[in-house]
């Protein structure tokens, strides 16, 4: 049987990564009235795009009144809220100004964003994965017993842990590499990525697993470990040809330390990060993590930029079963492939793992009938016991029972990095 995954933030929640609800609770609760005054003024007087473009001030008011609104009214999803601000710096806005004011907003929080699931991370791995990676051990029962597909909508970097301690191959599909030295101060110390040119990236990628047991994992919105280099034509990741979690773990901190210093003051960035290259000169890398609303086209066309779409869209052609593990199908763009996989793809079966989900998504409710749709009200770590022993792990159950404390713990030390 062919077997692909569909991933989303339930799949490592018993980990200690925040659902969108708590990112959101985290996020909001940098900001109050002191911090934002403060932070606007500082913002309305830069130039970020030079001096023939400057930054309009009301703009920048606006759009962090959109934050506070948002905060008032008890906002649970912080990509609405980014959505939000992009929809303010699209077209439709009356200046260039405005526009490149809400562009600069939305970078900023952006950049907070994806810091915060960095000290998430961290946080977590240290806090909770060594005492409940055992209970994610049969890991392996989710797989085929050739080529598995897993395609993940999340950031983080769980899926690359567990492989790696449960001595799974593992591969992002690289077939080049790239070097860079963690910064012009510290040239001797170099990190090695994988990459992957996009506009070659296809399901018969040469990097990719055949025929011969492994993850073949691509994460369709990028995640705080993948990098786009030379104006997004490279797709960098960390290699994973480590023993275990803990160097891929100390690697992927030490890759956020890659920077470029004028004298002994680290050149700032954002999304686009400065960083030093082999000779010693200034580069420039950026995040590949999508978020807000416009992570993808509302098409079914493939457009240039969305090669990971193209992938998943001919993948779901060739499997016989998907397993959505932790996905509330939030997203569009991922919604109606699955529907349009199920029409094309008669031998194509779902299976549902969430302990939320209590009834078939409407997206794909036409094809629930003759079990080509089932459902597992169930945590990830659970499934994978169950879905062949048939019998639930009550020592797993009890144990990933002493979540709470701990998650409560990972977000205590967030909050304490970010100053609250």
């Amino acid at each position: 049987m062919k077997k692909g995954l569909l991933l989303g933030a339930g799949f490592s929640y018993d980990l200690g990564m925040p659902l969108s609800y708590e990112l959101t609770d985290v996020f909001l609760g940098i900001y109050n009235d002191t911090n934002v005054k403060r932070l606007a003024a500082a913002m309305s007087v830069q130039q970020p795009y030079g001096k023939d473009r400057p930054i309009n001030k009301n703009a920048i008011t606006n759009g962090w009144d959109l934050l506070f609104d948002y905060k008032r009214n008890n906002g649970k999803n912080y990509e609405a809220f980014l959505a939000g601000l992009q929809s303010l710096k699209g077209i439709s806005t009356p200046t260039q100004s405005d526009r490149d004011s809400f562009n600069y907003l939305f970078v900023y929080f952006y950049d907070i964003i994806h810091h915060i699931l960095c000290l998430y991370q961290e946080a977590s791995y240290a806090i909770i994965y060594e005492t409940n990676k055992q209970w994610f051990s049969k890991l392996e029962n989710l797989l085929s017993d050739q080529e598995t597909w897993i395609f993940s909508l999340n950031h983080d970097l769980y899926c690359e842990y567990l492989a790696l301690d449960f001595n799974i191959p593992i591969t992002y599909g690289d077939d080049k590499t790239l070097t860079f030295p963690i910064s012009n101060l510290n040239m001797s110390r170099l990190i090695t990525f994988g990459c992957t040119q996009r506009a070659k990236m296809s399901v018969d990628g040469g990097g990719y697993f055949k025929s011969t047991k492994g993850i073949n994992l691509v994460k369709i919105h990028g995640g705080i470990s993948e990098l786009e280099y030379r104006d997004s034509s490279l797709l960098c990741n960390l290699k994973l040809d480590k023993p275990a979690s803990r160097e891929l773990a100390l690697e992927f901190r030490l890759s956020n330390e890659m920077a470029y210093y004028h004298g002994r003051n680290k050149i700032p960035g954002g999304k686009d990060r400065t960083i030093t290259n082999l000779a010693g000169e200034l580069d420039i890398i950026s995040q590949s993590m999508l978020t807000g609303g416009r992570k993808y086209s509302r098409t079914s066309k493939i457009k240039e930029g969305e090669e990971k779409l193209q992938i998943f869209d001919d993948v779901l052609r060739r499997l016989d079963q998907l397993t959505i593990i932790g996905y509330g199908f939030g997203d569009d763009h991922i919604n109606f492939r699955i529907s349009n996989a199920l029409l094309v793809n008669g031998n194509l079966k779902v299976v549902i793992v969430d302990p939320f989900c209590t009834e078939t998504p409407d997206c794909i409710r036409q094809f629930d009938y003759d079990l080509r749709i089932r459902r597992a009200a169930c945590g990830a770590a659970h499934w994978m016991d169950y879905c062949v022993s048939g019998k639930w792990n009550v020592e797993q159950m009890n144990g990933l029972k002493e979540n709470c404390k701990l998650r409560t713990e990972v977000r205590e030390r967030v909050q304490h990095q970010l100053g609250g």
